[in-house]
């Protein structure tokens, strides 16, 4: 008696294939356009109007956001951003992390802090992605 059966290993392929399928999925919605680090910045806005756009270096730079809407703390460090306090109740743009690709984001919903790291080098066309949306 055999081991696999030829319907185990017809499973076991459609599950590799899938799998394969996700990854080249996810591997073609990556951005690939080249950038060096220190040329990306970040727009950070605050109720929808232009706060500031920071260049993204290595030198540690922090950036205090106090409007009527809450307090939030970004620092700039290693080429790239990350929220590192925030008075609202949550406190869910404090898990999204250190970000430093372009289209990546930090969203404060209650406070209305907006940051998208960006190159300002690369002109946007109409087939740029709007947003990328990554899974906590």
């Amino acid at each position: 008696m055999p081991i696999m059966k030829r319907g185990d290993l017809y499973i076991i392929l459609l599950g590799l294939l899938i799998a394969g399928a996700i990854y080249g999925f996810k591997w073609l919605q990556m951005d690939h356009s080249p950038y060096q680090p220190g040329e990306l910045m970040a727009r950070i806005t605050v109720n929808g109007k232009l706060y500031k756009n920071v260049p993204l270096t290595d030198k540690v730079q922090i950036i205090d956001i106090k409007t009527s809407f809450g307090h939030n703390t970004l620092k700039v460090f290693d080429y790239g951003i990350q929220m590192i306090y925030s008075d609202a109740p949550k406190r869910i743009a404090l898990d999204m992390g250190f970000i430093s690709k372009p289209y990546q984001q930090i969203i404060c919903i209650p406070t209305r802090v907006y940051v998208e790291v960006f190159n300002p080098h690369q002109q946007p066309s109409k087939d740029d992605l709007d947003a990328v949306v990554h899974p906590g």
